[in-house]
């Protein structure tokens, strides 16, 4: 916190970056999420009228899913879900996937609402007052979901 309030948003990104592993019972990893501050919501605070103040307090709610790999002889295990909702205790989760997978499904069933493509949110209004919109790009598929409290 001390280094977001001070501008050093790189070093606070690092610093509140969640990397979550799984093992197995003989402590191989079998599974890991990177979960990171959001860039766009700290650049879009920037811009935004009295918006610098928050972007401390974005980069303890928000953060977007960098890559969640769970190695193939452990899937279906609920493994990737596990990292996922331990992940969502933490952090309110949002991430974006290539619209030609198919991960809508999966990303419904732990509890991600799964945009159509264009479609946005607010994340803004919530922290300042004043819109601040996240979507995906082209040919992406954008899903979030926050923490139960937040809910």
């Amino acid at each position: 916190m001390r280094a977001g309030a001070a501008g050093e948003l790189q070093r606070a990104a690092g610093e509140l970056s969640l990397p979550l592993v799984a093992r197995d019972g003989d402590g191989q990893v079998v599974g890991a999420l990177l979960g990171v501050p959001s860039g766009t919501i700290v650049s879009g605070l920037a811009r935004l009228p009295g918006g610098r103040r928050y972007i401390p307090l974005s980069m303890l709610t928000y953060a977007k899913i960098k890559a969640v790999a769970v190695s193939e002889d452990a899937r279906r295990r609920g493994i990737g879900a596990a990292l996922l909702a331990r992940c969502m205790q933490v952090y309110g989760l949002f991430g974006e996937f290539d619209t030609q997978r198919p991960l809508g499904p999966y990303c419904r069933r732990q509890g991600f609402t799964v945009l159509r493509p264009g479609q946005g949110i607010d994340v803004g209004t919530l922290l300042t007052g004043m819109p601040l919109h996240l979507g995906a790009g082209p040919g992406l598929t954008f899903f979030h979901g926050w923490r139960p409290q937040d809910r």
